[in-house]
């Protein structure tokens, strides 16, 4: 479990699938999403996280990105895409008061 930032609150991550995006400016569009909370990512390895990611949505995680609610999508997405990029992703998660979003873009 993910222990309590100094103000309290448990992290939360909402985690959009089975959307498109689409350019200028960059959007996600008609994504299904889940909230979850409270969930440790530095007890996962990456593939441990794309599993999980797989049986949460019920689907393929083919490209998963990242982006701090602070920031446009254009300005802040980063991909997911090996173990280091995974735990960049991990330190993010334990930033005070930082709110992120997952995105996972299907490729069909």
């Amino acid at each position: 479990m993910a222990s309590q930032s100094s103000t309290g609150k448990y992290l939360t991550v909402d985690v959009h699938y089975s959307g498109l995006f689409a350019p200028n400016p960059l959007k996600y569009l008609d994504p299904e999403k889940i909230t979850v909370r409270d969930v440790d990512f530095g007890g996962f390895t990456y593939k441990e996280f794309l599993l999980w990611l797989r049986n949460l949505t019920n689907g393929s995680c083919d490209n998963v990105y990242y982006c701090s609610r602070k920031e446009t999508l254009g300005e802040g997405i980063i991909r997911i895409d090996s173990d280091a990029d995974y735990w960049e992703f991990v330190e993010a998660t334990y930033t005070p008061e930082v709110e992120l979003d997952v995105y996972i873009n299907i490729i069909t």
